[in-house]
C-alpha cells in the first residue's frame, strides 16, 4: 500500500524539483556546443539530404533512430529560427522529467516514488550528463524505465515492456543486456514471454537494414565501437593482455550478473546489472556513468549518495572545468570505479541482511 505525502513534504519535494528545472535550464541556456552536438547536426544533415548516416567518415555509433529525430529537431530550428542546440537541451530536459514521472510511478506513487523522481531529477550526474554533455543516454533510459514499469505490474504487460526495451536499444544500445534479465527470473518472479525478449534483438538488427550497403561501417562504428580508452577499471590491462581479453571479462561479468539477479525484483536488478556492466567495461566516457542514477534514485542508500558525490566531483574538476572550479579532476577515474565497487558491495550486503530476516 502506497504512504501518502503529508502537504509540507508535496512543498518540499516540488520547491526540489523546480530548483533542479531551473538549473537544468541554465544549463541548456548557457550551452555554447561540444563536439557531440557537432556530429548530431552532421548526421541531421545526411538524413535530411536523403543519404544514411553511416558514411564511415562520421562519428554515428548507434542504430538509426537518433539520427532521424536530430534531423527533425534540426527542421524544427529551421522552420521556428531556434538554436538547434537548445531544442536538442530542450528535448533531453523534458526526457529527463519524463522518467521521473516513470520513477514516481514505478515506486508506487506514495513516498518512496515522488523522493525517487526528485532525487533522480535533482541529481547532479544526471544533470551534468544531459546539460553538459548534452548526451542522450536518458532518452535510452526513459524507455528502460517505462520497460520495468510494464514488467513490474500486475499482471505483467510483457510485450509493452519488450517494445519499450526495442526503443531503448534503437536509441542507444547501453540496454542490450537487459533482455535475458526480464526473461530469466527466477520463480514467484514477474517474467515476460521469451519471444518477448528476443523482439528488441530483432527490431535493432532489422533497423540497419535499409542502409545494409553501408555494413563495413556500421560494423565498425556500431558493433566494434568500446567507448574511450581511459585508464579506468579492466582497461588498465590495455596493452598487457591479449586484447580480446577485457571485452571477454566484461561478457562474463555480465552473464554472471543476469544468472546471480535474477531472483531480485527486477528494477533493483537491473541497477546491479549496470553497476557491473560499469565496472567492466573495455572502454568508458564520462557520460557512461549516468546509467545506474535513474534506478539507484529508487532505492537511495550509502551507496546511492556515495557515488554521485564522487562522480559530481569527478564532473566538477574535469567535465566543468571550463567553469572556472577550483578542482583539478578530482577524484580521478579509479575514484568513481571504487565508488562503483562500494555502491554494488553495500547494496549485496543490504539484500543479503534482508534475507537473513
Amino acid at each position: 500500500m502506497k504512504s501518502e505525502l503529508s502537504a509540507g513534504a508535496r512543498v518540499v519535494l516540488a520547491g526540489a524539483f523546480l530548483a533542479a528545472l531551473v538549473i537544468r535550464v541554465f544549463f541548456v541556456a548557457e550551452f555554447h556546443g561540444n563536439f557531440d552536438v557537432g556530429q548530431y547536426e552532421r548526421v541531421a544533415g545526411l538524413v535530411r539530404a536523403g543519404g544514411n548516416p553511416y558514411p564511415g567518415d562520421i562519428s554515428y555509433n548507434y542504430s538509426p533512430l537518433w539520427a532521424y529525430v536530430v534531423a527533425g529537431l534540426e527542421r524544427a530550428s529551421d522552420a521556428w529560427s531556434i538554436p538547434f542546440a537548445a531544442l536538442v537541451g530542450g528535448l533531453l530536459v523534458a526526457v529527463d522529467a519524463a522518467t521521473a514521472w516513470m520513477l514516481y510511478l514505478l515506486g508506487g506513487r506514495g513516498r518512496m516514488g515522488a523522493a525517487a523522481a526528485v532525487l533522480f531529477f535533482a541529481n547532479p550526474v544526471s544533470v551534468i550528463a544531459s546539460g553538459h554533455y548534452f548526451q542522450f543516454d536518458n532518452v535510452a533510459i526513459l524507455f528502460l524505465v517505462v520497460a520495468l514499469y510494464a514488467a513490474s505490474s500486475e499482471p505483467p504487460r510483457g510485450w509493452i515492456a519488450a517494445g519499450a526495451l526495442s526503443v531503448s536499444l534503437l536509441v542507444k544500445h547501453i540496454a542490450a543486456f537487459f533482455p535475458p534479465l526480464f526473461v530469466a527470473r527466477g520463480p514467484g518472479r514477474h517474467r515476460i514471454p521469451l519471444a518477448a525478449g528476443v523482439l528488441p534483438y530483432a527490431v535493432f538488427a532489422l533497423s540497419f537494414v535499409p542502409f545494409w550497403r553501408s555494413w563495413p561501417g556500421i560494423r565498425k562504428q556500431v558493433f566494434e565501437y568500446r567507448g574511450g580508452t581511459e585508464e579506468y577499471g579492466v582497461g588498465l590491462l590495455r596493452g598487457f593482455v591479449p586484447a580480446w581479453l577485457p571485452t571477454a571479462l566484461f561478457l562474463v561479468a555480465v552473464a554472471a550478473a543476469v544468472f546471480a539477479f535474477r531472483r531480485w525484483p527486477l528494477p533493483r536488478a537491473g541497477l546491479m546489472l549496470f553497476l557491473v556492466m560499469l565496472l567492466f567495461t573495455p572502454g568508458i566516457c564520462e557520460y557512461y556513468f549516468v546509467w545506474p542514477i535513474a534506478l539507484g534514485s529508487l532505492y537511495g542508500g550509502a551507496g546511492y549518495f556515495v557515488y554521485t558525490l564522487v562522480t559530481s566531483g569527478f564532473f566538477m574538476g574535469g567535465a566543468l572545468e571550463g567553469l572556472g572550479l577550483p578542482f583539478a579532476h578530482l577524484p580521478g577515474w579509479h575514484g568513481v570505479w571504487w565508488s562503483l565497487v562500494f555502491w554494488l558491495a553495500w547494496e549485496i550486503r543490504g539484500q543479503s541482511i534482508l534475507r537473513s530476516k
